[in-house]
């Protein structure tokens, strides 16, 4: 891989940035199979404070769960949270009660400030993850990073703890690449017709159908871009009902845009034009309204 990449992914975001804790990232294990472990092992996911504490202590102890997570959108934010709970900070086997409760796009994030810490390139995926639940592919976020010796990214999930899933298919967490499911072949698949049935892929942000994937190829976009989106942010043209609107040329580009990221090292520079240029690919719609979006629309009624 070119020395330019690999440079890329070792930069950091707004969200990656280790700030202050950049020299404690670079003192925990540099045996990545193990960090994984640890970093899993700080966290306790949202949905599954209620598969494992009883309702009525949920809602004695845990009443913010459904929205502290979103205070910690940095890896920063995180890493201050986890010392605030327990001062020993990083560590395995840590109790439930010390745990920050964040979902798999937090622990992406927070894993992937680590390794750039330590100068290792990596970036965040975001895809969907057939090997968590039994009944249904639900959107997931893992890491790549490069790995020096083998010379190829290897695909890990930090996130998922293998006793927590419910699904009995075994699978390599520490490799995953050939399990997880990437947005860009999903879509390919589903505009050529050999992916018909959607009904199994699931997001908890509530697209359904041919939108699911179309949301899933641009955050997926945007990580390869070193910009990890919130869940819920996604260009306007693809949002809501005007996904419906779509025209043969939007999914045209979507399609183009879809093949460049079936081999992003290949189509590197592409991605990052189209990245930079396309202002329909950039211009985003999420829980707050684009001042822009909102112009344009008062100036098209004759507001302004």
């Amino acid at each position: 891989m070119k020395n330019d990449i690999k440079s890329f992914y070792k930069q950091t975001s707004v969200y990656t940035n280790s700030g202050l804790y950049e020299d404690y990232f670079k003192s925990l294990p540099n045996d990545i199979n193990k960090l994984r472990d640890i970093v899993c092992d700080q966290h306790i996911h949202k949905m599954r404070v209620f598969r494992t504490f009883d309702r009525n202590e949920v809602r004695k102890n845990y009443i913010w769960y459904n929205c502290l997570y979103d205070a910690l959108n940095t890896a920063t934010a995180m890493t201050a949270e986890i010392f605030r709970l327990d001062q020993k900070g990083f560590y395995l086997n840590k109790p439930n009660d010390k745990r920050i409760i964040v979902t798999c796009r937090y622990i992406s994030i927070l894993f992937a400030s680590i390794l750039k810490a330590k100068g290792i390139p990596c970036r965040c995926r975001s895809g969907f993850a057939p090997y968590i639940y039994a009944d249904y592919n639900v959107d997931h976020w893992i890491n790549e990073y490069w790995d020096e010796k083998e010379q190829r990214w290897i695909a890990i999930d930090a996130e998922i703890l293998d006793h927590t899933r419910t699904h009995d298919k075994k699978v390599n967490l520490y490799d995953i690449k050939d399990e997880f499911e990437y947005p860009a072949v999903l879509w390919l698949k589903a505009r050529s017709g050999e992916l018909k049935d959607l009904s199994k892929y699931l997001k908890h942000t509530g697209y359904k159908g041919q939108d699911i994937l179309a949301h899933a190829l641009f955050l997926d976009f945007n990580a390869l871009m070193n910009i990890e989106l919130p869940y819920k942010y996604t260009p306007n043209f693809i949002s809501d009902s005007n996904f419906d609107c779509l025209t043969d040329e939007d999914n045209v580009e979507l399609d183009n845009l879809a093949k460049l990221m079936l081999d992003p090292d290949k189509n590197f520079e592409q991605l990052r034009k189209l990245w930079g240029t396309n202002e329909k690919f950039r211009l985003l719609q999420g829980p707050n309204l684009n001042p822009y979006i909102e112009q344009k629309e008062k100036t098209t009624k004759g507001d302004l």
